[in-house]
């Protein structure tokens, strides 16, 4: 009886306090009528200062077939966000600085999913290929423990790469766009040589079966 008259009590309570009258909000200080919210650092009621938001786009006009590095992440990074502009043929990658391929390594196209990586979980998306116009993407909260590599398996004209993600503190470093103007050596990548004219006949084949 005791326990019945606790929880309507309870629910009484809870009720008034979301039924208050002015819509008094909770802020990310868990303070009721707090305008506080989270910064683009993930600091309750920052201003913005304690970080540095990095960002570019990948257009390099690509001519060999194969895997050609994108952008560096570097260690300790958050709100990573690697996205195509739109849909194209070609597939991003990502590989781990200590040599671990984490998505779409070893000329095999993985399927849409969460992977862990660098100590934090990507979710690698691949919107529907025939209804929608969006490229693919890998996205993760981080931070990450380890620096990490960002690849194109190029096989049409590069649409463009948008990349983005979050370093704590002042000091953030530029991020590492190689030139690209060779392919990446895919015995350094992977571990292995195959030949680059199976990307196109391989490719077609694994996606029959995506």
């Amino acid at each position: 009886m005791f326990v019945s008259y606790l929880i309507l009590t309870l629910l009484h309570v809870q009720t008034a306090v979301l039924a208050r009258p002015g819509g008094e909000s909770i802020g990310c200080d868990d303070y009721l009528g707090s305008d506080k919210v989270v910064d683009k650092c993930g600091v309750c009621g920052g201003d913005n200062t304690g970080c540095q938001v990095v960002s570019g786009v990948f257009k390099h006009a690509l001519t060999s077939l194969g895997y050609h590095r994108v952008v560096e992440i570097p260690q300790g990074a958050t709100k990573i966000n690697i996205t195509e502009m739109h849909k194209s043929n070609n597939y991003l990658a990502l590989r781990s600085r200590s040599g671990r391929s984490i998505i779409n390594g070893n000329w095999a196209i993985d399927r849409p999913g969460k992977y862990e990586g660098g100590g934090t979980m990507f979710t690698y998306k691949r919107p529907n290929e025939i209804s929608s116009t969006a490229g693919e993407s890998f996205l993760a909260e981080g931070p990450t423990n380890e620096i990490l590599d960002v690849y194109m398996i190029h096989q049409q004209p590069n649409p463009g790469v948008h990349y983005e993600y979050v370093i704590m503190g002042n000091n953030a470093i530029s991020p590492q766009v190689p030139p690209h103007r060779r392919p990446v050596n895919t015995a350094q990548i992977h571990g292995h040589i195959l030949q680059s004219q199976c990307i196109r006949g391989c490719f077609s084949i694994r996606l029959n079966f995506l």
